[in-house]
């Protein structure tokens, strides 16, 4: 199955399959005044990107590439949750060199290049492959396996004629290894959870979203995953969902609260699912060119609260470990 139909206009819902292919080139993209953009007028509007979160018993590590039509992005950090010390980089390039972004579902090619690093992301076989390297010096090799995992594959429409694609995978196992800051190699190891979000699509001009995802080994010794969001993908249907040992379940809308600088809450509609999130350390960015713009924040944080599923099981979160993230772009 192929996201975008013969029409030119993409398939839309939650598919239980993930999509063999996504042909942006059959998509016909109109403004809001009936004029069909192509070339590189559409490529601008067009916005791909990956993001890897992995967790060890003591770091957390985030790495993403981006292509965002008018700029590509990468980033990598590192961070020790005993010590509170981040190993951190990110650049952005000019209209997207040194990027590739590649959206296909089942197999693909991405990369990210600006000296000193280079950051690839490869999937095949229901693998995905993950290398950074500084200077040529491999700083983190992960394999990370997808099966056994019942995916999130959701595709909404937004604004007047956009469309968001977004795929995500959570409590995968993984292997390999990093360098921490003070250069020592850490492996990972059966404990280690790693999480995938490949997102694409003619997203809104002017967007904003929260975004919480965390992943854990419940004191029942079931695997726990979780995805959150509000602001996108919620016109035909949302993306939250619950995974339990593999599993996927829907969870209602919900809501962000900020209370203070700290501590935020959430809250799902029909009140199943009630959180309490501490943030500490934060991936700061902000850009304001007037035309084009982003503010992003992603916290690392402690996750409490209590989770009813569809069966009547109460799932409960002691201060796990998690990201919590307030995403602006005007681009």
């Amino acid at each position: 199955m192929d996201l975008i139909q013969s029409n030119g206009q993409p398939r839309y819902g939650r598919f239980e399959q993930i999509p063999t292919s996504i042909d942006v080139n059959r998509y016909e993209y109109k403004t809001p005044y009936g004029k069909t953009l192509k070339g590189w007028r559409k490529q601008l509007k067009y916005k791909k990107f990956k993001f890897c979160g992995i967790q060890h018993a003591e770091y957390t590590i985030g790495v993403a590439i981006a292509d965002i039509g008018w700029a590509g992005h990468g980033f990598i950090y590192v961070y020790n949750h005993e010590t509170q010390e981040v190993l951190e980089w990110n650049a952005n390039t000019i209209l997207g060199r040194g990027t590739t972004v590649d959206e296909q579902p089942l197999f693909s090619q991405s990369h990210f290049l600006k000296s000193p690093f280079e950051l690839e992301m490869q999937h095949a076989n229901g693998v995905r492959y993950i290398t950074v390297k500084k200077h040529g010096e491999v700083q983190l090799k992960a394999r990370i396996f997808c099966a056994g995992i019942s995916p999130l594959s959701l595709c909404s429409p937004n604004g007047i004629n956009g469309w968001t694609y977004t795929q995500k995978k959570t409590t995968l196992a993984v292997e390999g290894f990093f360098i921490n800051k003070k250069k020592q190699t850490i492996e990972f190891n059966e404990k280690s959870f790693a999480s995938l979000d490949d997102t694409c699509g003619f997203l809104r001009p002017e967007t904003a979203w929260f975004w919480l995802s965390c992943n854990f080994w419940d004191a029942n010794g079931q695997r726990v995953g979780l995805n959150l969001a509000s602001g996108v993908n919620e016109s035909f249907g949302n993306e939250n969902c619950l995974w339990v040992n593999g599993a996927l379940y829907a969870v209602a809308d919900v809501l962000f609260v900020k209370q203070d600088n700290q501590h935020w809450t959430i809250t799902s509609l029909d009140q199943k699912l009630n959180l309490t999130i501490e943030t500490g350390w934060r991936r700061f960015e902000s850009l304001n060119l007037r035309l084009v713009g982003s503010q992003f924040s992603q916290w690392q944080s402690r996750v409490s609260g209590t989770i009813q599923t569809e069966q009547g099981e109460i799932i409960h979160l002691n201060r796990e470990y998690g990201l919590l993230e307030q995403h602006y772009a005007k681009w």
